[in-house]
């Protein structure tokens, strides 16, 4: 299969993958071209995301390229800066301080910094346990956190291969639900599903007829925000409501601070975004191409957060607010680390801390585009970082 015929996509010329990664791509490739002929042809996107992301071995997130930081694919806030890390441990206190459990269990831990950053603000946490679908990320995890951390802090992490039959204490999740399949919909007067086929040279797009879960799921939104127009392209993230269902099955009594890119449905679905919000990352270049690199690139799409809520609400918690990440991350006392960070170095770490709160704070950066959606189950917590409004007020 070409696997990206020119090597460019939208004007924009990606890098040629080695020859390791062209084998592994091509195995998955194949994996996939049995599926859509075991299913007649075609699959849902849904479905070749989720092969192309978590399948076993060759998958994005289950082989062994390195993922994230200045030599993968993308960088998170917490390979930016460990002020990230101190501002929710900041806020993580809090919460205890308020008689939430001292332990968190944290989703999707990338490369573990964020769990190391935590810990090392909060040596009085019980447990930092670790939920990650991928084998070789957590094995990434032991190594790095295992050599950064003292012993005592170390040993007070644990890796689970499912959720914990009883939960207290706090749930993060940072840049986990952007990474969750989702359906495509295309409207020509009709709706219609955007599926993936193969034409024996590389994968192309096919048109599906949606289910019925799918149709109610958009024609509601359009029933609350107008009419959308045709040729309107968009995704629906039908996975928000068994994962939220199962996290309040396992939360006793719990705090959850979901962290990531994405917005209200009023802008999410509104008129002029009419490609949808769907990314693509390859070694830092963005693009919207998820048909190329299958296995060697990141799939995402912004995240609907009041489905999110909805789902959230539905399974058991109480919204407590959404925010911008820059008014999360100043509240949580972002400015007063750097200031404390700073007195301790020279102009050069000085220099760099100013270009990392500028990356995390400001609007054309992440402080506007990542948000903040907390919420908790069976608690009576106070949360003066989220400054309620609208419908989570």
């Amino acid at each position: 299969m070409d696997l990206a015929p020119g090597f460019e996509t939208g004007g924009l010329k990606l890098p040629q993958p080695d020859a390791a990664a062209v084998a592994s791509s091509t195995r998955l490739v194949q994996a996939i071209v049995n599926r859509i002929a075991s299913c007649g042809g075609v699959i849902g996107f849904n479905e070749y995301m989720h092969m192309a992301l978590y399948q076993p071995g060759l998958g994005y997130y289950s082989g062994n390229a390195i993922k994230f930081g200045a030599l993968g694919d993308f960088v998170t806030a917490p390979e930016i800066s460990p002020l990230f890390g101190n501002c929710l441990a900041s806020q993580c206190a809090a919460l205890i301080g308020q008689g939430c459990a001292a332990r968190i269990l944290e989703f999707g831990a990338g490369s573990g910094k964020l769990c190391g950053q935590i810990l090392r603000a909060l040596p009085g946490l019980e447990r930092y346990l670790i939920l990650d679908l991928s084998a070789e990320l957590k094995q990434r995890q032991r190594d790095a956190l295992r050599g950064d951390l003292e012993p005592e802090l170390f040993a007070k992490i644990e890796w689970l291969s499912g959720l914990p039959e009883v939960f207290d204490g706090i749930v993060l999740a940072n840049e986990v639900l952007d990474a969750m399949p989702v359906h495509l919909l295309v409207k020509q007067h009709q709706w219609q599903e955007l599926g993936v086929g193969y034409d024996g040279q590389r994968f192309d797009w096919r048109s599906l007829a949606p289910g019925e879960r799918l149709l109610r799921e958009i024609r509601d939104i359009e029933s609350r925000r107008g009419e959308l127009p045709d040729d309107y392209r968009c995704e629906i993230n039908l996975n928000f409501k068994p994962w939220f269902s199962a996290l309040a099955q396992s939360c006793r009594q719990a705090a959850v601070l979901i962290i990531d890119y994405g917005y209200e449905q009023s802008e999410f679905y509104h008129p002029a975004r009419n490609r949808g919000t769907l990314e693509c990352y390859f070694q830092q270049r963005v693009h919207s191409d998820p048909l190329i690199y299958p296995g060697l690139q990141d799939i995402t799409a912004y995240v609907d957060f009041d489905a999110c809520a909805d789902a959230a609400e539905t399974g058991g918690f109480e919204i407590m607010g959404l925010v911008p990440q820059r008014d999360f991350l100043l509240a949580n006392g972002l400015l007063e680390g750097a200031q404390s960070l700073a007195a301790d170095g020279g102009i050069q770490e000085q220099l760099a801390l100013s270009q990392q709160i500028k990356t995390l704070s400001m609007p054309d950066e992440m402080g506007e585009r990542f948000k903040v959606l907390a919420m908790q189950k069976n608690l009576t917590l106070e949360m003066p970082a989220m400054q309620r409004r609208g419908r989570y007020g």
